[in-house]
Protein backbone atom coordinates (compact mmCIF):
# COMPACT_ATOMS: atom_id res chain seq x y z
CA UNK A 1 0.00 0.00 0.00
CA UNK A 2 1.35 3.58 -0.85
CA UNK A 3 0.25 6.56 1.03
CA UNK A 4 0.04 10.16 -0.09
CA UNK A 5 -0.33 12.72 2.58
CA UNK A 6 -0.55 16.59 1.70
CA UNK A 7 0.48 18.98 4.60
CA UNK A 8 3.20 16.08 5.57
CA UNK A 9 4.77 18.62 7.90
CA UNK A 10 2.34 20.08 10.04
CA UNK A 11 1.34 18.96 13.22
CA UNK A 12 -1.15 16.55 11.98
CA UNK A 13 0.19 15.71 8.77
CA UNK A 14 3.62 14.55 10.63
CA UNK A 15 2.18 12.48 13.23
CA UNK A 16 0.29 10.96 10.05
CA UNK A 17 3.98 9.98 8.63
CA UNK A 18 4.77 7.99 11.75
CA UNK A 19 0.94 5.84 12.14
CA UNK A 20 1.25 5.44 8.75
CA UNK A 21 4.93 3.95 9.30
CA UNK A 22 4.22 2.21 11.82
CA UNK A 23 1.72 0.11 9.22
CA UNK A 24 3.63 -2.88 7.82
CA UNK A 25 1.10 -2.72 4.81
CA UNK A 26 2.71 0.66 3.89
CA UNK A 27 5.67 0.87 1.23
CA UNK A 28 5.70 4.04 0.40
CA UNK A 29 4.76 7.40 1.91
CA UNK A 30 5.15 9.97 -0.58
CA UNK A 31 4.85 13.32 1.87
CA UNK A 32 4.15 16.94 0.43
CA UNK A 33 5.04 19.68 2.05
CA UNK A 34 5.57 23.60 1.07
CA UNK A 35 9.02 23.64 1.63
CA UNK A 36 11.92 21.00 0.54
CA UNK A 37 12.58 18.67 3.32
CA UNK A 38 15.59 17.15 3.09
CA UNK A 39 15.36 14.48 5.68
CA UNK A 40 15.92 10.57 4.30
CA UNK A 41 14.18 7.49 5.04
CA UNK A 42 13.96 4.35 3.01
CA UNK A 43 9.80 4.51 2.80
CA UNK A 44 9.30 7.99 3.08
CA UNK A 45 9.67 9.99 -0.76
CA UNK A 46 9.53 13.96 0.22
CA UNK A 47 8.14 16.37 -2.45
CA UNK A 48 7.46 20.13 -2.24
CA UNK A 49 4.28 21.95 -3.47
CA UNK A 50 3.05 25.29 -2.78
CA UNK A 51 -0.85 25.00 -2.84
CA UNK A 52 -1.19 28.60 -3.46
CA UNK A 53 0.87 28.47 -6.80
CA UNK A 54 -0.68 26.58 -9.82
CA UNK A 55 2.54 25.99 -11.75
CA UNK A 56 3.95 24.47 -7.96
CA UNK A 57 0.73 22.22 -8.18
CA UNK A 58 1.28 20.88 -11.52
CA UNK A 59 5.41 19.98 -10.68
CA UNK A 60 4.14 18.69 -8.18
CA UNK A 61 1.79 16.65 -9.84
CA UNK A 62 4.36 15.45 -12.54
CA UNK A 63 6.99 14.78 -9.89
CA UNK A 64 4.08 11.98 -8.13
CA UNK A 65 3.35 10.54 -11.78
CA UNK A 66 7.42 10.12 -12.20
CA UNK A 67 7.44 7.94 -9.21
CA UNK A 68 4.85 5.39 -11.62
CA UNK A 69 3.37 3.94 -8.26
CA UNK A 70 -0.01 3.39 -7.54
CA UNK A 71 -1.73 5.76 -4.33
CA UNK A 72 -4.32 3.44 -2.30
CA UNK A 73 -4.50 6.62 0.47
CA UNK A 74 -4.90 10.47 -0.23
CA UNK A 75 -4.99 12.59 2.88
CA UNK A 76 -5.11 16.12 3.03
CA UNK A 77 -3.97 17.67 6.20
CA UNK A 78 -3.07 20.92 4.70
CA UNK A 79 -4.53 24.05 5.65
CA UNK A 80 -4.53 28.18 6.46
CA UNK A 81 -5.62 29.79 9.26
CA UNK A 82 -3.61 32.35 9.96
CA UNK A 83 0.04 33.40 8.52
CA UNK A 84 1.29 36.18 6.59
CA UNK A 85 -1.55 37.28 4.74
CA UNK A 86 -3.19 37.63 7.73
CA UNK A 87 -5.58 36.07 10.29
CA UNK A 88 -9.31 35.06 10.82
CA UNK A 89 -11.92 38.06 9.80
CA UNK A 90 -13.71 38.60 13.29
CA UNK A 91 -16.18 41.15 11.47
CA UNK A 92 -17.39 42.11 7.95
CA UNK A 93 -14.87 45.10 7.50
CA UNK A 94 -12.25 42.70 8.17
CA UNK A 95 -12.42 41.81 5.17
CA UNK A 96 -9.10 41.76 1.97
CA UNK A 97 -9.29 40.36 -0.95
CA UNK A 98 -6.22 38.72 -0.97
CA UNK A 99 -6.54 37.11 2.45
CA UNK A 100 -9.56 35.55 1.09
CA UNK A 101 -7.75 34.52 -2.16
CA UNK A 102 -4.89 32.81 0.46
CA UNK A 103 -7.61 30.96 2.12
CA UNK A 104 -9.36 29.94 -0.80
CA UNK A 105 -6.50 28.54 -2.66
CA UNK A 106 -4.72 26.82 0.16
CA UNK A 107 -7.93 25.25 1.90
CA UNK A 108 -9.92 24.27 -1.44
CA UNK A 109 -8.76 25.31 -4.62
CA UNK A 110 -4.56 24.25 -4.02
CA UNK A 111 -5.47 20.27 -2.93
CA UNK A 112 -9.16 19.84 -5.26
CA UNK A 113 -6.54 20.83 -8.08
CA UNK A 114 -3.86 18.28 -7.47
CA UNK A 115 -6.02 15.91 -6.69
CA UNK A 116 -7.70 16.17 -10.41
CA UNK A 117 -4.44 15.98 -11.86
CA UNK A 118 -4.09 12.52 -10.11
CA UNK A 119 -7.78 11.36 -10.48
CA UNK A 120 -6.79 9.33 -14.17
CA UNK A 121 -4.44 6.83 -11.98
CA UNK A 122 -6.47 6.82 -9.22
CA UNK A 123 -9.29 5.70 -11.18
CA UNK A 124 -7.37 2.48 -11.56
CA UNK A 125 -6.88 1.70 -8.26
CA UNK A 126 -8.31 -0.77 -6.20
CA UNK A 127 -9.42 0.08 -2.60
CA UNK A 128 -8.72 3.81 -2.94
CA UNK A 129 -9.82 5.78 0.22
CA UNK A 130 -9.37 9.84 -0.01
CA UNK A 131 -9.60 11.91 3.00
CA UNK A 132 -9.55 15.68 2.95
CA UNK A 133 -9.25 17.53 6.61
CA UNK A 134 -12.00 19.85 6.58
CA UNK A 135 -13.39 21.76 9.79
CA UNK A 136 -16.60 22.17 11.72
CA UNK A 137 -16.72 26.01 11.32
CA UNK A 138 -17.09 25.39 7.38
CA UNK A 139 -20.52 23.89 7.84
CA UNK A 140 -23.21 26.01 7.10
CA UNK A 141 -26.06 24.80 8.54
CA UNK A 142 -23.75 24.51 12.59
CA UNK A 143 -22.55 28.21 12.12
CA UNK A 144 -24.52 29.87 14.44
CA UNK A 145 -21.29 32.81 15.40
CA UNK A 146 -20.82 33.91 12.23
CA UNK A 147 -16.97 35.96 11.78
CA UNK A 148 -14.38 33.75 10.22
CA UNK A 149 -15.15 34.42 6.98
CA UNK A 150 -12.19 33.19 5.05
CA UNK A 151 -11.71 30.26 6.94
CA UNK A 152 -15.42 29.40 6.46
CA UNK A 153 -16.09 29.64 3.33
CA UNK A 154 -12.79 28.49 2.17
CA UNK A 155 -13.47 24.88 4.07
CA UNK A 156 -17.16 25.04 2.73
CA UNK A 157 -15.99 25.17 -0.78
CA UNK A 158 -14.07 22.29 0.38
CA UNK A 159 -16.36 20.12 1.67
CA UNK A 160 -19.30 20.92 -1.93
CA UNK A 161 -15.81 20.03 -3.92
CA UNK A 162 -15.63 16.84 -2.18
CA UNK A 163 -18.97 16.11 -2.14
CA UNK A 164 -18.74 16.55 -6.37
CA UNK A 165 -16.18 14.52 -5.74
CA UNK A 166 -17.52 11.62 -4.49
CA UNK A 167 -20.78 12.11 -6.17
CA UNK A 168 -18.96 11.74 -9.98
CA UNK A 169 -16.41 8.80 -8.38
CA UNK A 170 -19.56 6.89 -7.70
CA UNK A 171 -19.10 6.14 -11.88
CA UNK A 172 -15.30 4.49 -11.57
CA UNK A 173 -15.19 0.43 -11.16
CA UNK A 174 -13.11 0.72 -8.10
CA UNK A 175 -15.60 1.75 -5.42
CA UNK A 176 -13.66 4.62 -3.94
CA UNK A 177 -13.99 6.02 -0.92
CA UNK A 178 -13.67 9.95 -0.71
CA UNK A 179 -14.60 11.78 2.54
CA UNK A 180 -14.06 14.90 4.04
CA UNK A 181 -13.41 15.10 7.94
CA UNK A 182 -12.97 17.63 10.93
CA UNK A 183 -10.28 16.20 12.95
CA UNK A 184 -11.26 18.00 16.22
CA UNK A 185 -9.18 20.91 17.88
CA UNK A 186 -5.92 19.82 18.05
CA UNK A 187 -2.16 21.10 19.72
CA UNK A 188 -0.89 22.62 16.69
CA UNK A 189 0.74 25.95 15.29
CA UNK A 190 -2.45 26.41 12.93
CA UNK A 191 -4.55 26.70 16.54
CA UNK A 192 -1.90 27.66 18.95
CA UNK A 193 -3.34 31.32 18.88
CA UNK A 194 -6.76 30.43 19.53
CA UNK A 195 -6.89 28.14 21.74
CA UNK A 196 -4.77 28.84 24.80
CA UNK A 197 -7.49 28.95 26.81
CA UNK A 198 -8.88 25.82 26.07
CA UNK A 199 -5.71 23.41 26.96
CA UNK A 200 -7.53 21.13 29.15
CA UNK A 201 -10.01 19.81 25.86
CA UNK A 202 -7.42 19.85 23.16
CA UNK A 203 -6.15 16.87 21.82
CA UNK A 204 -2.29 16.24 20.67
CA UNK A 205 -1.35 15.55 17.16
CA UNK A 206 -0.25 11.93 18.09
CA UNK A 207 -3.93 11.39 19.45
CA UNK A 208 -5.75 12.59 16.18
CA UNK A 209 -3.18 11.23 13.70
CA UNK A 210 -4.27 8.06 15.52
CA UNK A 211 -8.14 8.37 15.24
CA UNK A 212 -7.62 10.05 11.72
CA UNK A 213 -6.02 6.40 10.60
CA UNK A 214 -8.57 4.33 12.45
CA UNK A 215 -11.40 6.32 10.56
CA UNK A 216 -9.57 6.42 7.17
CA UNK A 217 -8.72 2.42 7.11
CA UNK A 218 -12.49 1.67 8.60
CA UNK A 219 -14.66 3.91 6.47
CA UNK A 220 -17.21 2.13 3.84
CA UNK A 221 -18.20 2.47 0.49
CA UNK A 222 -21.70 3.63 1.83
CA UNK A 223 -20.08 6.57 4.40
CA UNK A 224 -18.51 7.63 0.73
CA UNK A 225 -19.36 11.57 0.19
CA UNK A 226 -19.81 12.63 3.64
CA UNK A 227 -18.96 15.04 6.34
CA UNK A 228 -17.42 12.95 9.22
CA UNK A 229 -16.16 13.41 13.03
CA UNK A 230 -13.25 11.57 13.73
CA UNK A 231 -15.33 8.93 15.64
CA UNK A 232 -17.15 8.21 12.46
CA UNK A 233 -20.52 10.58 13.32
CA UNK A 234 -21.88 12.64 10.51
CA UNK A 235 -21.91 16.72 10.49
CA UNK A 236 -24.37 18.76 8.63
CA UNK A 237 -22.64 20.31 5.40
Amino acid sequence: MNVLILGAGGSIGAALVEEYLADDRVKLVIAIHRQAVSSVHERICWLSADLGDASSIDACAHKIGELDVPIHRWVCCSGYLHGDAGGPEKTLRKLNYDKLGTDMSVNALGPLVLFSKLATALKKVEDFRGVFLSAQVGSIEDNQLGGWYGYRMSKAALNMGIKCLAIEMRSWRTQPIVIAVHPGTTTSALSKPFTQSRAATLQSPDACAQRLYRLAESVTVEQSGQFLKLDGSNLPW
